[in-house]
């Protein structure tokens, strides 16, 4: 295996979330009851009036909500699963799945589970996880990128989400992914071998190392990103469609081009380039600046106060990129040995594309 590759499922959807909400009394009463005489299931107490059923059809997941005035269902289904029940925990659904078919498929069992009003078209879409799973040669982690993308995107810290107690697995998660809200939803990114290890499920490596990406749209954006008129399997069929896209725009949006290098190589290209001698050195003023901030808002922060002039700052920035260099060093603490790793537009082939 090359240095990197995606899956060759490519871009697509790995989970997608349906609901309904504001159920009556009697209407919820009325399908738990349902639930509880199937003997292919059974129901299991989440918290107080919040239940989780356990089902024949092992690609969803339903909890039911009994509080007063939260009466709802929502069902968290593993969409490729749906159409290949045997299929490993790193496959997703792709573009040249069958989508009409997976419709079918669900509106079979939503109706077998709830009633026969309960077909697809029934419940809300809300929430859709569109992802990619990166392959990783031995000499870059999946570890590694997460603290890489963790220190590189642009967005404000207070959306930063990470576990907050100080627990060792918690640590450990935090360690291995990084999530932050977004006006979309959220974006997350993390090593998926650590995540199937942590849950104890089996699984047989396709590289030494597996990174995952996921852009999970929410319900807002869904309403108001497709025609009120569509049934749920043309809203998949168009996030579906429009997967790698997403991805492009957000990687474009979120992230600067080029390459991380280590500090010292990275003082080692700007001394031997083609800058001014004034542009080398605002590139080591920031180069300094920045390489042990936590996150990139810091690491901006940090070589701006230094640069001193919001010009020369930004005249900086414009020359990393002609320089193919991500502003943004790999750790002191990486220990993989590497003077460079790849960058997401890399990672994902989008180096050579403009939006």
């Amino acid at each position: 295996m090359q240095e990197y590759e995606i899956t060759k499922d490519g871009f697509g959807i790995h989970t997608f979330e349906l609901s309904i909400p504001y159920l009556r009394k009697a209407e919820l009463d009325t399908i738990t009851k349902k639930i509880s005489s199937e003997p292919s299931s059974g129901i299991d107490e989440v918290k107080p009036k919040s239940f989780y059923v356990h089902t024949k059809y092992p690609c969803l997941r339903i909890y039911l909500n009994h509080k007063k005035h939260m009466r709802y269902i929502r069902v968290i289904v593993t969409a490729n699963k749906v159409l290949h029940p045997e299929t490993d925990y790193l496959s997703i659904l792709n573009e040249n799945d069958d989508v009409d078919l997976l419709g079918m498929k669900m509106n079979y069992m939503l109706t077998d589970i709830f009633g026969d009003e309960y077909g697809l078209d029934k419940f809300n879409l809300s929430r859709i996880d569109c992802c990619v799973n990166v392959m990783l040669s031995k000499d870059f982690s999946a570890e590694r990128y997460v603290k890489l993308i963790s220190r590189s995107m642009k967005c404000q810290e207070h959306l930063i989400l990470e576990y907050d107690d100080d627990s060792e697995i918690n640590k450990l998660k935090n360690e291995h992914s990084f999530r932050v809200r977004t006006q979309f939803g959220a974006f997350t990114a993390y090593d998926k071998y650590f995540q199937l290890e942590n849950i104890n499920v089996n699984f047989e490596a396709v590289s030494d190392a597996l990174l995952r990406l996921e852009l999970e749209f929410n319900r807002r954006h869904i309403h108001n990103t497709v025609n009120d008129n569509c049934s749920n399997a043309d809203i998949l069929k168009f996030y579906l469609r429009n997967s790698r896209g997403s991805f492009e725009e957000f990687i474009f949006l979120k992230f600067d081009k080029g390459r991380y290098y280590t500090v010292k190589k990275m003082r080692e290209i700007v001394e031997n380039s083609e800058l001014k001698k004034c542009e080398k050195k605002h590139a080591q003023k920031h180069i300094d600046a920045q390489y042990n901030a936590r996150y990139y808002k810091s690491a901006m922060s940090n070589s701006k106060k230094k640069i001193k002039s919001e010009k020369a700052f930004y005249s900086m920035l414009d020359n990393f990129e002609c320089l193919d260099m991500s502003p943004i060093s790999l750790s002191y603490r990486d220990k993989h040995g590497d003077d460079s790793v790849p960058s997401l537009y890399e990672l994902l082939g989008f180096e050579c594309e403009n939006i």
